[in-house]
């Protein structure tokens, strides 16, 4: 029908009953407390703010993988109060936390000790209610706009994953985390028509009949035209178990169906399957609430493929994976694990440090089984990859992962907005952390050959003749990656030169992971060349 993918939005359609003369369609890792929140004045006021930043600030210094210096990050966000007014300046000189707006001195205020957060959250009251009196832009600003400033600031001075959501913002991410009420379509505009461009699986919309290709004509009585296709997207959305009624024209315009849904919790699809000659392809996107669920559905249909050999082996695809949930990926990793460690994580915080072992039976124990990861494979979807390299479960293919290895905690603030902070780092089952680091692929397909140099013959077992592209990786090389638990930078940029990411998409993943699991005795090689021995750790 030509119509655009680009503009291909997910909306969100639960349970329908059909409706119509025409036809009856039978077919169809995080705290986050929710905190009471000011609704009369959008303003800034000193009863609601400093219950906001004494909340903040408590469980930075608690539970930020660094110890903090609060005094310093405190200034440090209260200079974000520039944003707002360049003519405000805020310094700390000893004891003591000075107000000054366009060069003049308006206020001062005693430093208190250290780790006294509470008094920190009292000051920074003090002093934008100073800064108001004389700063026009300031008074005019309202809490929200101060809170994010200030908090936006000091997470700057923590690490490139901590970060603060206003409430808003806040409010999208838990949908992201956690789904929305909706029926499980995907749509796009095309003039003035809805098309369903696909019906998500498991969705009210799948299971009363809604088919690709339907045209939406109106929704609760009101016709689509010219609304745009967030303002279509917002009315087919809505509070979990709340009803919608569309009408929609299929085949011709002759054939209408009115359909009443209830919405239900609708996620993305994260993984999907397809095969690959005689070789099942899993693709994992990113890690949501129903990624291994979903997974373990889809294992499950082809467990009879399995053990009739039509399926000759598995390529778990986890390329330019962002990750997402720390339990999500210990619950995949476990599905084709039987036993022995997935992932440790390490921090200040005594909640922080927790083991996490394998713990039922792994699908698909006898199939050869690949994982393929490039340098967007990050988080989550590192975990994964490790644990099944470390455990000499999988091949792992592809170019150096991204290093995105800690573990974020989700704060709700008393505004509603959240707080998202670095609270641990992981460690892989042979002990190294995977921040920064990344996972060492088994078999290194930005390297065509092992290289003239003895320094990069070093990083290489020589290559198989059956073996047509790609380069496996020495059991010394990936020793090397294993041996220091936080290796310095200079130690973490040599280790990354051995296997870099050439930054374009590649095809060579794929054709290697179709040898070596075709290939028993190629495999078998692959796996006994570049396994680390744990026990021996």
């Amino acid at each position: 029908m030509g119509l655009k993918k680009q503009n291909t939005v997910e909306a969100s359609l639960s349970p329908i009953s059909l409706k119509g003369s025409s036809a009856m369609l039978a077919l169809v890792i995080s705290a986050c407390t929710v905190f009471p929140i000011e609704r009369d004045s959008p303003y800034f006021t000193e009863r609601y703010a400093t219950p906001v930043f004494f909340v903040g600030y408590n469980y930075i210094s608690e539970r930020f993988i660094e110890k903090v210096d609060i005094g310093y990050l405190t200034v440090a966000g209260l200079e974000g109060l520039t944003s707002i007014d360049p003519q405000l300046e805020i310094t700390r000189d000893g004891d003591f936390v000075s107000l000054a707006v366009d060069n003049n001195f308006l206020h001062t205020v005693s430093a208190p000790a250290a780790a006294n957060t509470k008094a920190w959250a009292d000051l920074t009251v003090k002093i934008i209610e100073n800064g108001r009196l004389a700063s026009t832009p300031l008074l005019e600003t309202q809490a929200e706009d101060i809170y994010s400033s200030i908090f936006q600031s000091m997470m700057t001075e923590l690490d490139g994953f901590s970060r603060y959501a206003g409430a808003f913002e806040a409010h999208r991410d838990r949908y992201r985390r956690s789904g929305f009420g909706g029926i499980g379509v995907q749509i796009l505009i095309d003039g003035n028509k809805v098309h369903v461009v696909s019906v998500l699986p498991d969705t009210p919309a799948k299971e009363m009949g809604l088919q690709d290709n339907d045209r939406i004509t109106h929704i609760d009585d009101e016709s689509v035209a010219g609304l745009t296709i967030h303002e279509v997207v917002e009315r087919l959305r809505g509070e979990i178990g709340s009803h919608v009624t569309i009408i929609v024209e299929r085949d011709s315009r002759d054939h209408f169906l009115s359909v009443t849904l209830s919405r239900r919790l609708i996620m993305d699809v994260t993984v999907t399957y397809k095969m690959i000659d005689d070789l099942g392809h899993i693709k994992i996107t990113s890690f949501n609430k129903r990624t291994s669920k979903s997974l373990e559905n889809t294992l499950a249909k082809i467990q009879p493929a399995i053990e009739s050999r039509k399926i000759k082996g598995i390529i778990l695809d986890l390329r330019s994976n962002p990750g997402g949930l720390l339990d999500q990926a210990i619950k995949v990793a476990d599905l084709f694990l039987t036993k022995g460690q997935i992932v440790s994580t390490k921090g200040r915080h005594p909640d922080s440090n927790q083991n996490f072992s394998a713990d039922k039976e792994g699908f698909a124990q006898n199939l050869p089984l690949a994982v393929l990861i490039n340098g967007n494979t990050a988080s989550a979807a590192e975990i994964v990859a490790a644990a099944l390299q470390d455990q000499g479960r999988a091949v792992v293919i592809g170019t150096n992962s991204y290093g995105k290895g800690t573990v974020q905690n989700v704060i709700a603030l008393p505004n509603n907005g959240e707080l998202t902070l670095t609270w641990s780092r992981f460690h892989a089952p042979s002990g190294y952390t995977l921040n920064n680091l990344g996972v060492l692929p088994t078999i290194c397909t930005s390297r065509e050959t092992t290289g003239s140099t003895e320094k990069e013959n070093a990083n290489f077992t020589p290559r198989p003749k059956e073996l047509h592209t790609g380069a496996i990786v020495s059991e010394t090389a990936l020793s090397k990656w294993r041996a220091e638990d936080l290796p310095s930078e200079k130690n973490i940029e040599e280790l990354r030169a051995i296997c870099p990411d050439p930054k374009k998409a590649s095809d060579r993943d794929i054709t290697v992971a179709k040898q070596l699991l075709t290939e028993p005795a190629l495999y078998s090689r692959a796996m006994s060349l570049s396994f680390p021995a744990i026990a021996n750790r």
